[in-house]
């Protein structure tokens, strides 16, 4: 009996020792280190550049969220938190940009993601533009925070501006008319040359206007006078060997008292002969006078000259000998002056 309550006594002063005492709060420490680990959570919170890990013993995804996503920056726009998987989170805190667009007159900030290029952002907001506007930064520009946007409508206007040409104003000295008279055969016309221009604006500003190109759309036309004069019509030149009078002094034969009437045809036409059709070849009839001839034609009293000419052509006159040569000239007023005349022709060789 002696010994039971000895050791009764014994293991009373055990359970009100220091040492037991001590067992007792390892223990409990043990568990709730336990409980602790065992129910804690890890969560990575990712915002913006920056990182960071978290724990808690909180498994409800709201709460969670409420609980670290918590800010009053209005750059982010929402947290994206799936949930736990395990002990494990990971929370996205996602995060706008502040960047102005100055476009049309008026100046709006927005808040894009992150990653938005300057033409995502003007074509989620319906702003358009196209390849001649001027765009800052290039469209293909990821967005920074606090950067600003300008597009400038820029406008190109073609328009003509027209220029007078002045008409020139020729005197002709011919033999057509008597000495010291004139006569105007040709109308002078002005005429008009085009210009192209290209204006370009900047926002409704006016700047630089740039000359495409230039036209002549309208050609001036030559005031034509005629000066009487002794001058011959042909500018052809056989250098002659002329008397006092200025006839040749050397020929093969003499036409006297043959009928001279005038022609004329378009630029760039040919004669029968091949010759093209100028002042100074004239048309006769070839069993007379073969093409190629060299000849002088003057009238009897010097007051008409048409000077050095080839026989180059020919006509229905001309082989019925109604007419016994036809004198080409430049223009056709000058021909219609020529009338009828009597003539001597010179056949040089």
């Amino acid at each position: 009996m002696i010994r039971i309550w000895r050791e009764a006594r014994t293991l009373w002063e055990f359970f009100h020792s220091r040492v037991f005492a001590l067992g007792i709060l390892a223990v409990i420490c043990a568990f709730v280190i336990f409980k602790i680990t065992s129910s804690m959570n890890a969560i990575y919170v990712i915002d913006g550049n920056q990182r960071s890990i978290a724990f808690t013993l909180e498994s409800d995804p709201d709460k969670l969220v409420q609980n670290f996503a918590q800010t009053s920056d209005p750059a982010v726009q929402q947290t994206v938190f799936p949930g736990l998987s395990g002990a494990y989170g990971e929370m996205n805190s996602l995060r706008s940009l502040q960047v102005s667009v100055q476009a049309d007159g008026q100046t709006i900030v927005y808040r894009p993601e992150n990653g938005t290029t300057v033409a995502e952002l003007l074509y989620a907001n319906g702003i358009s533009y196209d390849g001649n506007d001027l765009l800052s930064p290039d469209g293909e520009k990821p967005l920074e925070d606090g950067d600003e946007v300008i597009l400038q409508r820029v406008e190109y206007e073609q328009y003509l501006e027209d220029e007078v040409i002045p008409y020139e104003t020729v005197h002709k000295n011919s033999s057509l008319l008597q000495i010291g008279a004139s006569r105007r055969i040709q109308e002078g016309e002005d005429g008009v040359r085009t210009y192209t221009y290209v204006q370009r604006t900047v926002d409704g500003v006016q700047e630089e206007v740039q000359l495409l190109g230039q036209k002549v759309t309208k050609q001036p036309v030559t005031e034509t006078i005629l000066i009487g004069s002794p001058t011959p019509i042909s500018t052809l030149d056989f250098d002659l060997d002329v008397d006092e009078n200025g006839k040749p002094m050397h020929y093969k034969k003499l036409l006297t008292n043959q009928v001279a009437t005038g022609y004329s045809a378009r630029p760039g036409a040919k004669t029968a002969s091949g010759r093209y059709a100028l002042p100074g070849h004239v048309a006769v009839n070839p069993n007379e006078i073969p093409y190629g001839s060299k000849l002088y034609i003057v009238s009897s009293d010097n007051h008409f000259v048409y000077g050095c000419a080839i026989a180059a052509d020919t006509g229905t006159g001309l082989l019925s000998d109604i007419v016994d040569v036809d004198l080409f000239y430049e223009t056709y007023a000058e021909s219609v002056l020529n009338g009828r005349r009597i003539v001597d022709i010179y056949v040089l060789e």
